[in-house]
């Protein structure tokens, strides 16, 4: 019983702290505490524009594999064409999906 009124207790108090931080802040108490840092981005920048360009068959199979929604694929091709790392490729044919307007 006495585990109970001491639970009880640290409730009221934490519910009684919260309303005084509420109505001195004019806010909830979530927006006193401070947000999270954003996350840092690690690697290097994507540029896709200065990306090799697969010949124009290559570029072709691409969109068609884009047509038939196989985006891997397309990325996968793209990287072989090119030689390009992964983000690098994912980066250069959402480009191609963009400017094409696949979908």
């Amino acid at each position: 019983m006495s585990a109970l009124l001491l639970f009880a207790a640290g409730f009221l108090c934490g519910a009684a702290l919260t309303w005084m931080l509420r109505r001195k802040a004019g806010r909830g108490a979530r927006d006193l505490i401070a947000p999270p840092p954003a996350p840092r981005p690690i690697g290097r920048p994507v540029s896709v524009s200065s990306a090799p360009v697969p010949t124009g068959s290559d570029e072709e199979a691409v969109v068609e594999l884009l047509r038939q929604n196989r985006k891997i694929e397309a990325i996968k091709l793209w990287r072989e064409a090119t030689g390009l790392g992964l983000a690098e490729s994912k980066a250069a044919v959402e480009a191609l999906e963009r400017r094409r307007l696949i979908r």
